[in-house]
């Protein structure tokens, strides 16, 4: 149940964040001008401000005129009053194979694709915009990124018979409109549904869009759901243990998280207007199914380590589980109602400050006493330390004889008892040294100058052997090696390891190794020299 309530509010939290954004997965990008809050239009659509008294029947006097005209006019879809606002002149090369109203039709599927237009950045004079760096009669009213290339697009002035001159998006924008809408229009799949959908909006968004996402979703979860089902049942006819849980997992988040998955990938493929896209790259379904799925796995590898930690007699860490699971989950829930409640207009600070004053005083006087426990799972959950380890704590060496709630007690080597506490042990440095599977034995001796290579050679070879032919000894890593000249003597490594974990047995071995290199040196008529010369008496 508290799962489920979890889920719930976790729900209401991820949708009440308007600026949760996920990567954009198409590979053009969205060129961004100054977006603004509207109200019921689409994103692409806002009405010009009438500041200036028009003379145009169109509105084409200023840039911001012409801007808005164009737009309202694709927005209705009536394309060839739109076409009115584009300067085609000198473009009768490209305009074999393509009308006026298809011009239109294209810069408006680029524009709604790639674009957010606030029409209060345009200039409403006829003049333009003044001091922009620009030509007098050319106004910039965007940008787009195309293949690492950013693309202008241009308002400017054209010649009128009766007023002179009006303002229209420039021909040298229109001529890469064929190429742009090759790289940035709909595919296929978006015009059949622009064709077959009614026109409309729905929260700013195309129907036609809407019923696309719809469209993939159910195909996506149609192609899921017999693959899922197929999965489940081969898992229920096995023998294995935990084939309920994972099967509830298969039919539930795994199966709308592949769903998705799918979804997504599709998506990624296709265009859609830019407050579609910025509406699918939110990703809070997607977002939800994640957490559902990984809530679900924390929850099965929790029953499956339960199970595996009581098999193996350790009811005590199998007990601990339970508190700490409950305990993130009280830490998410409280987290997650008091951000939902800031959602719906509470002052969540107010209710914190109301429930701080008494909050604070009891948190303060059991502060060491949550971290010590919270030390104890951590130790429990983690065992970097067993009941029985000899261990390095810092600079102190001993054994650990029991892990209690609160503090460890450690048997020293002098055989005194420390009890550490359990917030301060789970911070320190443990060098756990029961856990060695091996333990390294290494030695460098020096002999004397006096010593001839051949003697150093046969020296060399018998040690190897010895070390080979004792039982302990790892043939690999085995090295016996003439390190060089030393200041004192001639330097010979020795490193290999004992494949032994008692600290005793590994003595006994060492002690007898280091009397067979004493005896190999002798036997070659050499010797082994100080670190430090000494005086001979």
């Amino acid at each position: 149940m508290v799962f489920k309530n979890t889920i719930v509010i976790i729900a209401f939290l991820l949708l009440a964040l308007p600026g949760f954004n996920s990567e954009a997965t198409s590979y053009n990008t969205l060129v961004t001008m100054q977006a603004q809050n509207q109200t019921d239009a689409p994103a692409l659509q806002a009405v010009a401000p009438t500041q200036y008294a028009y003379q145009d029947q169109l509105h084409r006097d200023t840039p911001r005129g012409a801007l808005a005209g164009f737009i309202n006019a694709a927005i209705k879809r009536d394309y060839q009053l739109a076409a009115l606002y584009l300067d085609l002149r000198y473009l009768a090369e490209n305009k074999l194979n393509q009308s006026d109203t298809e011009y239109a039709q294209q810069l408006h599927a680029i524009l709604e694709r790639n674009i957010w237009i606030n029409l209060e950045d345009i200039s409403d004079s006829p003049n333009g915009m003044l001091n922009d760096q620009q030509p007098e009669y050319r106004d910039l009213f965007g940008q787009i990124e195309v293949n690492g290339h950013a693309v202008t697009l241009w308002l400017q002035k054209v010649p009128d018979q009766q007023l002179g001159t009006i303002w229209k998006i420039s021909n040298a924008t229109l001529s890469k409109v064929p190429k742009l809408y090759q790289e940035l229009g709909y595919s296929p799949i978006v015009e059949w549904f622009i064709r077959y959908v009614p026109d409309g909006y729905l929260f700013k968004i195309n129907l036609w869009e809407w019923a696309l996402l719809l469209s993939y979703f159910v195909s996506a979860f149609i192609i899921t759901l017999p693959v899922t089902w197929l999965f489940k049942w081969l898992l229920l006819r096995s023998q294995y243990q935990f084939k309920q849980h994972i099967a509830a997992i298969i039919t539930g988040p795994l199966r709308l998280f592949l769903t998705l998955l799918i979804d997504r990938a599709w998506l990624a493929n296709t265009t859609l207007s830019a407050l579609a896209t910025e509406l699918v790259n939110t990703g809070v379904l997607f977002v939800l199914t994640i957490m559902w799925l990984v809530w679900s796995l924390i929850s099965l590898f929790q029953h499956m380590l339960r199970e595996h930690l009581i098999s193996k007699g350790n009811k005590q860490g199998a007990s601990l589980l339970r508190p700490l699971i409950n305990f993130v989950k009280v830490v998410l829930l409280i987290l997650a109602i008091l951000i939902w409640l800031e959602h719906l207009g509470f002052n969540a600070s107010a209710i914190l400050a109301g429930m701080g004053i008494g909050g604070i005083a009891i948190a303060l006087a059991s502060k060491q006493s949550i971290e010590n426990l919270i030390g104890t799972m951590t130790l429990y959950s983690a065992a970097p330390i067993k009941v029985g380890n000899l261990c390095n704590f810092g600079g102190m060496r001993g054994t650990v004889e029991e892990i209690g709630l609160r503090c460890t007690r450690i048997r020293t080597l002098d055989r005194s008892v420390i009890h550490v506490p359990n917030a301060k042990l789970a911070e320190m440095e443990i060098e756990n040294i029961s856990e060695r599977e091996k333990i390294r034995f290494k030695s460098d001796i020096r002999l004397d100058y006096a010593t001839t290579s051949a003697q150093l050679k046969a020296i060399t070879e018998d040690i190897k052997t010895v070390f080979e032919a004792h039982e302990l000894v790892d043939k690999s890593p085995l090295r016996v090696t003439f390190k060089g000249f030393g200041l004192h003597g001639l330097e010979v490594n020795i490193f290999a390891y004992l494949a032994t974990t008692s600290l005793p047995k590994y003595q006994l071995a060492a002690e007898q190794l280091q009397y067979d290199i004493m005896d190999i040196v002798a036997k070659h008529g050499s010797k082994i020299v100080p670190v430090a010369p000494y005086a001979q008496a």
